[in-house]
């Protein structure tokens, strides 16, 4: 049986068609409600506190649901770094959290101000055990301050936690001084910051109360 091309043609706009209807009926009615909130990556932030910075109510439309707009409204919380919220049909809105991570603080005007592994502060709380003070005069998310924050980086857990202040002169000078009052200068944050951190966990097993590891190969004492 032959069929002709309009009949053909006709089949084919009134799928269009249908399609059509149904799209903008989907889009148009609450067919898929907001019924169920995912919020993943959260440790120091409250699952409710994200959820009412997302500013979405529960039975929106979610195909309708702007997902920037409700990222932005979640990344203004202090502790969250990067957001994404994303849609899970038929009744699920998910959101995504990466929240800063705080390895090092300031003090200044009596309170105290974390600072993430950028250099950036984000937020005035009290310091998570092994994060490390940093004294000079630093601006947040400065060079110095990114440098600081990379040689932090670069010790193991063991060394950090026995690490009170991290003094920044400028960008060539930076001195450790540990819990039990020894310096060890560690110069400029730089390629060489691997061997300075296994540099710094060696002296700290040997006798002397100050020590130089600009050079990790050839590290110096003044006694």
């Amino acid at each position: 049986m032959r069929v002709s091309k309009k009949l053909i043609f006709g089949i084919i706009g009134g799928l269009l068609a249908l399609v059509l209807v149904v799209g903008v009926a989907v889009w148009a009615l609450p067919i898929f409600k907001v019924k169920n909130f995912e919020v993943e990556g959260v440790h120091q932030l409250d699952a409710a506190q994200v959820q009412e910075a997302a500013g979405v109510p529960e039975g929106e439309n979610l195909l309708r649901v702007d997902a920037h707009e409700a990222a932005s409204g979640v990344a203004n919380l202090d502790w969250a770094d990067s957001v994404t919220v994303s849609r899970d049909l038929p009744s699920t809105l998910t959101i995504s959290v990466t929240e800063h991570k705080p390895v090092a603080f300031v003090k200044r005007d009596e309170t105290t101000y974390l600072i993430d592994d950028k250099g950036e502060e984000f937020t005035s709380a009290e310091p998570p055990e092994g994060a490390v003070e940093l004294t000079g005069d630093i601006d947040s998310g400065s060079s110095e301050a990114q440098d600081a924050v990379a040689a932090i980086a670069a010790l193991s857990d063991d060394v950090r936690h026995q690490v009170a202040t991290l003094e920044v002169t400028d960008s060539y000078s930076l001195q450790f001084t540990t819990k039990d009052d020894r310096r060890i200068f560690w110069g400029a944050s730089d390629k060489n910051n691997d061997d300075k951190a296994r540099a710094f966990a060696t002296v700290l097993k040997m006798e002397g109360r100050e020590w130089n590891i600009s050079n990790p190969e050839l590290v110096t004492t003044r006694g």
